[in-house]
């Protein structure tokens, strides 16, 4: 894969996380919100990982959504897979077109200095 800028991968994750099926995505939203909600009242890694042991959002999505934990795991590994195909797939179809000079004819040379077009 093309290196691709942080910005645009992290669109294509949540265009990603949107086009999932309702189930996936609820349960994918909020195991990701409960992580966020941890990550936050965390000072360090430690503490993480602590507060992930103490208050797994995998539980608290098994208990929110009535389903065993084995079963959360699956849907959450079938949503990354698909996110990741998702992402892929529009990282390979992503297309930077320099117009920079077409553009330096039209306003001048001095008014710019790179131009691109994203194409997906």
């Amino acid at each position: 894969m093309k290196p691709i800028n942080p910005i645009l991968i992290e669109f294509f994750h949540r265009s990603a996380v949107l086009n999932l099926p309702d189930k996936m995505r609820e349960i994918y939203q909020f195991i990701e919100t409960k992580e966020n909600q941890l990550e936050e009242i965390s000072s360090n890694e430690k503490q993480f990982i602590n507060l992930m042991i103490d208050n797994s959002p995998f539980k608290a999505a098994a208990e929110h959504f009535s389903l065993d934990i084995s079963s959360i795991k699956q849907v959450m590994d079938e949503a990354q897979v698909e996110i990741d195909r998702l992402i892929d797939e529009r990282c390979n179809r992503v297309k930077w077109i320099d117009c920079t000079d077409s553009l330096k004819k039209q306003h001048g040379e001095g008014h710019l200095q790179w131009s691109f077009i994203f194409v997906s």
